[in-house]
């Protein structure tokens, strides 16, 4: 996936800068870019959602799809987690706002990609939407991975978590009820197989 989104991610040359999880996000071995995946997925309230979006992104380059688009939509779910309890987000250089741009041009330039992939496995895709919208309600405080970030207070957060949750059902039952169309559609349009 031909992507960069400076100075966290860039696919030529590789670099990956996310903290702790860089070095071995870089990793060709699938098995250890899976055990990778386990350890995040233990601490996934204390990681980066930047760490998230590389890790799918590491998966769909590795050819392991289905994987990649669980971890997108864990991403997407926690950016807008993000995005609706961080404050004083502030202008450019700030690390609040840097952050958040990172993870729109993450979901941005990934997303055509995995999403690509994910609308050619329609089953698939149903049941990594279900299983990401029951974890997402169940959110640890997205202040954790960035403690030097001020958010909303934790309080608030499951609100949140549950409008979310909501959202991306909506998303689910609308490829539920145009599944049809949108195959016709990636038809007609040349996408089958492309991702």
């Amino acid at each position: 996936m031909p992507i960069y989104v400076e100075p966290w991610y860039n696919s030529e040359p590789l670099t990956i800068q996310v903290g702790k999880f860089s070095d071995v996000l870089k990793s060709e071995d699938v098995k250890k870019l899976q055990s990778t995946a386990d350890v995040i997925r233990a601490e996934i309230d204390n990681t980066p959602i930047e760490t998230l979006y590389v890790l799918a992104i590491r998966f769909y380059d590795l050819g392991q799809k289905d994987d990649a688009v669980y971890w997108f939509y864990t991403a997407q779910f926690r950016r807008n987690l993000y995005a609706r309890m961080i404050e004083n987000v502030g202008g450019v250089g700030e690390p609040a706002f840097e952050c958040r741009q990172a993870q729109l041009a993450f979901n941005k330039l990934s997303g055509k990609w995995i999403n690509g992939y994910a609308g050619g496995v329609p089953d698939k895709w149903l049941e990594i939407l279900a299983q990401v919208i029951n974890e997402g309600r169940k959110s640890g405080y997205v202040g954790l991975a960035y403690p030097k970030l001020t958010f909303k207070p934790e309080t608030e957060q499951a609100a949140v978590a549950e409008e979310i949750a909501k959202e991306l059902s909506e998303l689910r039952q609308y490829i539920i009820d145009n599944r049809e169309e949108m195959a016709q559609a990636r038809k007609e349009n040349g996408i089958e197989g492309k991702y």
